[in-house]
Order: structure tokens, then sequence, then C-alpha cells
């Protein structure tokens, strides 16, 4: 049995994108490994002369681009071609259509280049080996004997169904050195757990492999370990030619500090991340003081949407108001109250009534945000003075999108505030938790005293200033048709302040 980079320099992997010194991307080719690559597979996939291969599992891991899926197709389609006749292999990912996607689409296109007939799902080699593609769902491959299981990105395999899918395509020992192939890049602490035990085992408890000791990242340390059958590549180092510092300039501006880390530079973070640099609420931090109380300040014509946030317990209790400026495409604070009572104190929700009815007097309410399991009595009573009250229940799906939008605008420069040490504290210790749907505001810990209720009204404010466009709504407008027989003869009244720009004179 020829060893993969043997295999690879004699038949040939054939690839859509191929990358040309001279030329960069051009539209097909053969896969040629970088010298690194070279380096790492002739030692992990290079059979003795019984044919078993130095180790049963291979976690080849390295920043995002480095070409991993390529890899791991190649591998696929050497086990189909070079590997004992008629095995049985398997592309996994979280979701089918993902399986079918990635490693499996380049295994496809390689066969079909050799004048192999593929299946949406399967490819069946002369050999009469096959290759499935398949989703995390253990009962689907119970009872398999697979000489060969390509994961990828293990680090999303973080759900019951999941484990129990790993579970299932343990190495059989029936079958001759079978293989278990996983390329990805690093998950989270504390939630990809899967992915960390093997990182933990070949990696921070391995020992370098003295054949690949000259593979090092720029801190010195070596990146090929192995624990016993176990074999780990984790590079925290771009390699590819195609990887430039330009490219990597412009993933930073896109990208949160935590995202580009976890990606780009094969990092492990926590799932809570600092919420974003404080330096942008700073830069933000423009206006003179609360607008309200600036009679000859232009922000006062805006329509304000204010968003009220209270712990269960209301330990503390935020409000803020927020503008919505259309012609200059920025988001403003136009006040904040923040009460924080007590261990002992009883806080009265009536004062939050008070305080929205008194700066309703000073600026126009176009509405007021809240989350009905904590406030529903306080806004209810405001409802019936006539002010508009939004329900916004503080679910996974609301808040991930109020998260990211006042990520966005403070990133993008669109958000302008006024110095407050008490508001830019909320804001400097709020953390952003990363679900699968994006980020969510959380507090540092469950014990943490510092409070984030603030940031929470804020992204709530501004979400709904935002969707307003800067119009007001608090009122229903009323336009009349001078068609009916009702309205024959009449001149039809409306407040113009209330209309969308567009229909203004």
């Amino acid at each position: 049995m020829k060893s993969f980079c043997d295999w690879l320099e004699q038949d040939k992997f054939f690839i859509k994108d191929d990358w040309d010194a001279e030329r960069g991307w051009v539209y097909e080719g053969t896969l040629t490994l970088e010298p690194h690559q070279d380096d790492i597979f002739r030692h992990c996939l290079t059979p003795d002369e019984n044919d078993i291969f130095p180790y049963t599992t291979i976690i080849y891991s390295c920043p995002k681009k480095s070409g991993k899926t390529t890899i791991a197709a190649a591998i696929g389609a050497y086990a189909g071609e070079e590997g004992p006749q008629g095995n049985e292999a398997y592309s996994l990912a979280n979701a089918f259509e993902h399986s079918i996607a990635r490693a499996y689409t380049d295994m496809a296109y390689h066969a079909r280049k050799r004048g192999i007939a593929t299946q949406r799902a399967q490819i069946i080699w002369p050999s009469g080996s096959f290759t499935r593609a398949i989703a995390s769902e253990a009962k689907t491959v119970a009872g398999g004997r697979q000489f060969l299981t390509l994961w990828d990105e293990l680090w999303g395999y973080t759900s019951e169904g999941s484990r129990r899918l790993w579970a299932e395509m343990t190495p059989p020992p029936t079958v001759k050195s079978p293989l278990r192939v996983i390329v990805t890049y690093a998950g989270y602490e504390g939630e990809s757990e899967l992915l960390y035990d093997l990182y933990e085992l070949g990696f921070l408890k391995g020992t370098p492999v003295p054949e690949l000791a000259h593979l090092v990242d720029t801190d010195g340390e070596t990146v090929c370990r192995a624990s016993g059958k176990t074999f780990v590549y984790w590079d925290t180092e771009p390699r590819m030619p195609w990887q430039t510092d330009q490219y990597y300039e412009e993933q930073m501006t896109t990208l949160r500090p935590m995202d580009f880390l976890r990606l780009h530079r094969n990092q492990w973070v926590t799932s809570a991340e600092e919420f974003i640099p404080i330096k942008y609420w700073d830069e933000a931090a423009t206006l003179d003081g609360p607008v309200i109380y600036q009679p000859d300040s232009k922000y006062r014509q805006f329509p304000i949407s204010i968003g009220v946030d209270a712990a269960t317990k209301h330990d503390c209790v935020a409000v803020v108001g927020c503008y919505y400026d259309p012609e200059r495409v920025k988001v403003g604070v136009a006040f904040h109250r923040i009460w924080q009572p007590g261990p002992a104190e009883k806080f009265d929700l009536t004062v939050i009534e008070d305080y929205i009815k008194d700066v309703s007097k000073l600026c126009t309410i176009n509405a007021v945000v809240y989350d009905p399991t904590q406030l529903h009595q306080a806004m209810t009573n405001l409802e019936k003075h006539g002010f508009r009250v939004v329900e916004f229940p503080q679910t996974a799906g609301n808040m991930t999108a109020a998260t990211h939008h006042l990520y966005d605008i403070l990133k993008g420069g669109l958000f302008e505030t006024y110095k407050n040490d008490d508001l830019r504290a909320h804001i400097q210790f709020a953390k952003a938790e990363i679900k699968g749907r994006g980020m969510k505001l959380t507090k540092p810990t469950k014990k943490s005293k510092h409070k984030i209720d603030a940031a929470t009204a804020l992204a709530m404010a501004a979400y709904d200033a935002v969707k307003r466009g800067g119009v007001n709504t608090s009122e229903v407008i009323k336009i009349e048709s001078p068609f009916g027989d009702i309205s024959a003869g009449k001149k039809t009244v409306y407040k113009e302040a209330n209309l969308p720009e567009q229909l203004r004179n």
C-alpha cells in the first residue's frame, strides 16, 4: 500500500481550485502539498510493511483557509483508491447538507475526473470501497466496519447526538489499521468538550514528535505532538502562500477579536468574551450631556425609544433613551438613569413610571421597550397613561439581534453618547456569550458584582430606534381618502412630523 504522499505524487488528486505561484488561483489542477504538509503526512500516513499506519487518530488543526477541507478530501480519495478493497469510509459533519458541501464535494469532483460515477451522497470506487457523506445521526451508521472516518470542524460537535455518533464511529478492532482523521480549528472552552478532550490528550499532554521537531510556531513551541496512537498537528501560524498580510488586515476589521483569534490564529476562546473594546465607547462619547436637558440641542427633535431592564430581584434597574438621526445615520443616547438599591432595600417600580413621565415632558417618546417577565405591571400602568409600550422578551433570538446591532453601530462609528462613568461601566463589564445564532450580552459571571442592565437597556433602545427610522410612531396616523363618501369634501389633516421622511414636504 502506497503512502499518502506517494499516491498524491504518482496518481494525483484533482482539485477545482489550484494555487499557482505565478498566476495565483487557477480553475483546476492537482493537489501539491506545501513542504510542512508533506513532512506531516509522510510521518502520519505512511504504512509499514504490513500496511499498518502509525496512528489511529489524526488531528489536523490550523488556521482558517489553510486547505484543511482539501486535505480531508484527498485522504478520503486515497482510502477509496489505495486502501483495502471493499472498505467503508464516511465523511461526517454536523448537518447532512454540510457533510455534502465540504470534503465530499471535493472527493466527488476528483472521482468524476477519474471517470467514476458519483451519487449525491456516495461514491463507489473501482475497488468496491465506498465513501458516504452522513450527518450527526448515530443510528444511520450503527454496526459499521469503517476503515476511515473524516470529521469536519469537530469543535461544533456539542450535542448529545453528535457525542453518540462519535462513540458509534470508534475505529473497530475488526478492521485492519483503521483511521480517524479530524480537520478543524479551535473551539470554545467549556463548550467544545469533545475536541478539547482530544486536544488535551494528544497535544497538551502529548510529547513532541522527533521527526517533526523542526515545525514550530512563533514562540518556538512544537506544533506536532503525539500520545499513543493519537497524533495532533495544532498550528497557530498561517503557512499557506495565499494567507497574506492584506487578507488578515481585512479580516481584523470585520471580525471581533475573539473570532479572529479562533478562526485565524487557531486559539481556544471562551464562549463569553469582552463584548466590545471600551475604546469604541470612549470614541463615541462626543455629546455634551443628556440631550433632553439641553433646550438648544438639535437632537431633542428626534423621537426617543426607551429601553428598560431590571434584574429579577430588582437589585439594579436601568432606563436608557435613544434617538436615531436618519440623515447622519447615527444612533445617540438621549438620556439614561440607573438605580441600584441596597441589598435589603425593596425597589418600587413606580419610580420608573414617574421618571418616564418626567422625561416625556421634555421630548417625544416613541416607545418603551421592555421584557414582560420583569416589568409587566409597571408598563401596563404606563400604557394606561397613553404611552406606547412594546414587549421585547429577552429570548436568545431577540437579544442576539439587539446585541449584534449595538456591536455593529459602536464598531462602525454610527453611535454617539456623552461621558458618564456608570453607563460606561455597564458597557465595559458586559460580556458577549457566543451561541449557535450569534452573541448576546451577559454578565461576567453569575456571582459578579458588576452590573450590565444599562447595556441591555441600551441594546433594546438602540435596536428599536433604528427599526422606527427616526419617525414618530407614537400616534396613529389617519389619512382620509378623498374618494370615499364619508370623507367627501373633507380636508385631510395630519401631523407632518408623524409621516416618514419621504412623505414630508
